[in-house]
């Protein structure tokens, strides 16, 4: 790959995770989503009638979130393959953890399923089989981000391909998700302490996607200024 080709990527891998923190923080705080399982499945019924095209556009949101989150951590992925050469891993372990996440597309396409059954006439008791599962992914998938940064962050380390500063900081979203992941066994509404552990990785997560973003653009950006001809 030319200099040219690795500053596209570096560019296309950077706008991808500020599309894809854009995209996550719009999927919790302007789009619709069902009901918690503290409510009975009639009132989540009535809630994915009501608001189908919102939930439908949701989904559809969903997936170009995990579509941005692949094209960056993959953008990441071949900066450290480049960086370690033949005798790396670390990058194998990142672009391993990265691809995992890309099962938020089945829960994408579980809450099309809930919706559009709902929308056909399905209901009672059959709906429970079919609700909750976009939720349950979203919760497990942080076990592959984990990888994902654990991947990188050490790869950082052993390369400098990013700041000492963004290596460290990979790993405490990395060691919240492993906890976060635990709430699956706890409260189904909030997942108690655990739930909360998983909200602070994903929080921290947006912060260091931003920041390494920033920092790939700006490398990019950097690796285009030549130096000035001095005309004597």
């Amino acid at each position: 790959m030319n200099h040219q080709s690795k500053e596209l990527l570096d560019r296309v891998g950077a706008g991808a995770g500020i599309a894809a923190v854009v995209l996550l923080v719009a999927l919790f705080t302007v789009f619709p989503s069902l009901p918690a399982p503290d409510h009975s499945i009639g009132e989540i019924a009535r809630k994915a009638t009501g608001e189908s095209d919102g939930l439908l556009l949701s989904a559809y949101a969903g997936t170009l979130m995990t579509g941005a989150l692949l094209l960056f951590g993959a953008s990441l992925a071949a900066r450290l393959r480049r960086a370690e050469g033949a005798g790396g891993g670390w990058w194998l372990v990142a672009l391993v953890g990265i691809g995992g996440t890309s099962i938020g597309f089945v829960g994408n396409a579980l809450e099309l399923v809930f919706v559009r059954a709902v929308g056909h006439g399905t209901r009672g008791d059959a709906l429970w089989i079919g609700y909750g599962a976009d939720h349950w992914l979203g919760v497990l998938i942080a076990i592959p981000l984990a990888l994902f940064l654990l991947g990188v962050g050490l790869g950082a380390r052993a390369t400098g391909i990013l700041p000492r500063w963004l290596a460290w900081a990979s790993f405490a979203p990395a060691a919240l998700f492993v906890a976060g992941a635990g709430s699956v066994a706890g409260d189904e509404v909030d997942g108690g302490i655990l739930g909360t552990l998983l909200v602070l990785a994903y929080l921290g997560l947006l912060v260091w996607i931003v920041a390494t973003s920033v920092w790939m653009l700006r490398r990019a950006s950097g690796a285009r200024v030549e130096p000035a001809t001095v005309v004597g």
